[in-house]
């Protein structure tokens, strides 16, 4: 199989039919593809290697005015460069196999149980023994994936895997680390944000970065040649070999795990590969944001990233944030180009348990922002609400626990986080009525949708309430009576008073 030229990247048309995609195809007629229909780590693993060809095929591009012209130039350039690279795309190919090590070895000759199944290639797969909600089968010897499922696996454990022990394989006479560091897209659970355009053209080209701003986001680690090669036109020789891992395409396609794939899809040799450096040590990735914590000694910065029950939305303010009264870029580098513009952007995370292996969710959603929200006082407002969204809650938390413990002081009968829940499922329903906030802001409208978003806070809240904290024995009433006390009690916070419309009982 040739990732270049034969069909495996799943698409969806502009008519909406689904189907599989060569990397030419992607290229060079994107604009009859929609989006990509894929996950949120393998969109990203995509993405980057989309991103990756086109910088290669067109030698930038160098500045803002070469930027303009990469729709115009990136089909032909594209379809020149993997003709050239041909050989270097092909998965199977005995001695350069795309993203593997081609005499990669078990660390005994001969030795079956140095390969592992290649479900390990996918995280929604059982791998070992750890069963997943919807696979059970593990590592069962008879467990077969197709090429595309291989190639699109590949990549994308290339860019996702996690730190922790693995098999130590031998490349070039050297035993790989029992131990193996993250790959460069997943420390920090950080969210990743790309443009969406109207077709998949338009969003590979709006993404692009030009040089200029790849130098703002590498500061000092940026210098001539920087830019650096794809690995497929120069793999590394052996393990210590690591120029790659500080060049920007090397890095875009990374080669974080030593693997050989078995023709027959069952089973690979898999090992640590390229330590890469990642934040704080080195910049960020360019689809990633960062925060700031001043402490009592000095700032640390963070990357933003994804929790578990957390969606999107409720931090998106810090996604987007940019700090300018200090000219430090904290965003994602594609909005760079299109700073006061409104747009369409795509958010999106894999959550790990952190420090270990276990990939326990992912969180993707889209959202339009407008130059509203991007400004600085649009997302000082977004911040502010979201704020007392989160402080509502809080005291939705305090008041069940109180229902709790009044009803039951010892065993803390429960009801669990399902108050909290749909709290937070409502609010996002009523999302609109914060964007109806942000676009008001200048206007007569600014503080009555302002109070609109509050009072439906306090309704959710006093709702989320009734629904699991039951009134149907006096023991229940008293308690009721307990928490409802603390849901509605003065608040110490002046953006927390706000008439609380729907909160009788």
């Amino acid at each position: 199989m040739n990732v270049a030229f034969d069909p495996w990247i799943p698409v969806v048309t502009l008519e909406g039919k689904p189907k599989l995609a060569s990397l030419r195809e992607v290229l060079t007629q994107g604009h009859l593809l929609a989006d990509l229909s894929v996950r949120p780590h393998e969109r990203v693993s995509l993405m980057r290697l989309f991103l990756c060809v086109a910088h290669a095929a067109l030698d930038g591009p160098k500045d803002y005015d070469e930027w303009r012209e990469v729709p115009a130039r990136l089909p032909d350039a594209a379809r020149k460069y993997l003709e050239k690279w041909r050989d270097s795309f092909e998965l199977f190919h005995p001695t350069k196999p795309w993203l593997q090590v081609p005499d990669l070895l078990p660390a005994k000759a001969n030795d079956d149980k140095s390969f592992i199944a290649t479900s390990k290639l996918d995280f929604a797969m059982a791998s070992g023994s750890n069963a997943t909600l919807f696979d059970h089968l593990g590592s069962f010897d008879g467990r077969h994936l197709e090429d595309h499922r291989l190639a699109l696996g590949l990549l994308t454990i290339q860019n996702f895997s996690t730190c922790g022990l693995l098999g130590r394989p031998i490349w070039r006479a050297k035993a790989t680390a029992d131990s193996a560091v993250d790959a460069p897209c997943i420390p920090s659970s950080m969210y990743h944000t790309l443009i969406v355009g109207e077709s998949l053209e338009s969003t590979i080209c709006v993404n692009i970065c030009d040089y200029d701003e790849l130098s703002l986001l590498w500061g000092a680690f940026w210098a001539k040649g920087k830019l650096g090669r794809p690995v497929w036109e120069a793999m590394p020789s052996c393990i210590d070999d690591s120029d790659s891992c500080t060049t920007y395409l090397g890095r875009l396609v990374p080669l974080s795990r030593a693997i050989r794939l078995q023709e027959s899809g069952t089973k690979m040799l898999y090992g640590e590969g390229l330590r890469h450096p990642v934040f704080p040590l080195f910049p960020r990735e360019f689809t990633a944001s960062e925060g700031a914590t001043t402490g009592k000694a000095k700032q640390e910065r963070y990357l933003v990233g994804a929790k578990l029950n957390i969606r999107p939305w409720r931090q998106l303010n810090a996604i987007l944030h940019y700090e300018a009264q200090r000219n430090q870029l904290s965003g994602p580098l594609p909005l760079c180009h299109m700073r006061n513009e409104a747009l369409d952007i795509w958010v999106g995370a894999l959550i790990r348990n952190p420090g270990k292996q276990d990939i326990l969710d992912s969180h993707e959603s889209r959202f339009h922002v407008s130059v509203k929200l991007r400004s600085e006082e649009g997302c000082k407002s977004y911040t502010d609400c979201v704020l007392l969204a989160s402080q509502i809650e809080r005291r939705l938390s305090d008041a069940i626990w109180k229902y709790r413990t009044t009803l039951d002081p010892v065993n803390e009968t429960g009801v669990g986080s399902a108050g909290t829940d749909q709290y937070w499922t409502t609010v996002e329903e009523k999302l609109g009525l914060l964007m109806d906030h942000i676009e008001s802001l200048g206007t007569d409208q600014a503080v009555p949708t302002r109070e609109a978003w509050r009072t439906m806070l306090w309704k959710t809240a006093c709702d989320a309430y009734r629904a699991v904290c039951g009134q149907e024995t006096p023991r229940q009433i008293k308690a009721f009576t307990e928490g409802w006390k603390k849901l509605n009690a003065k608040p110490k916070d002046p953006e927390m008073k706000t008439q609380k419309k729907g909160a009788k009982r």
